[in-house]
């Protein structure tokens, strides 16, 4: 059985946020935003295509879902600074940004 390759920091204002890495780990980094309902795992699908064109999957658990923290009161303007500090932990000064279904909104207001 493969060893699960989840990650999780602590953000600046204490809640966990949990994330996994698919594709080229030293290709160009794009965030993955799940859709509903998912999970981090959900980046999974884009593993073999990800390696064969060189991009590097961070794959998140949003807020409450997973194994990163609930924030109370949270609203989709939020989300951005959760990515922006998982980039500046990950030392990634430029990304890109890709979701599917219910991560749409995710993308557009990282937009």
């Amino acid at each position: 059985m493969k060893q699960d390759s989840s990650k999780t920091i602590k953000l600046k204002d204490g809640r966990k946020l949990s994330y996994i890495e698919y594709g080229d780990l030293k290709g160009k980094p794009l965030f993955f935003f799940h859709g509903w309902p998912g999970s981090r795992y959900s980046g999974k699908e884009t593993d073999e295509a990800a390696k064969k064109v060189g991009v590097r999957v961070i794959s998140i658990d949003r807020p409450g879902i997973g194994l990163s923290d609930y924030q109370k009161d949270r609203k989709l303007l939020d989300w951005p600074k959760d990515v922006v500090e998982l980039a500046d932990h990950l030392k990634i000064k430029r990304f890109s940004v890709m979701g599917v279904s219910g991560g749409g909104p995710y993308i557009a207001v990282c937009a």
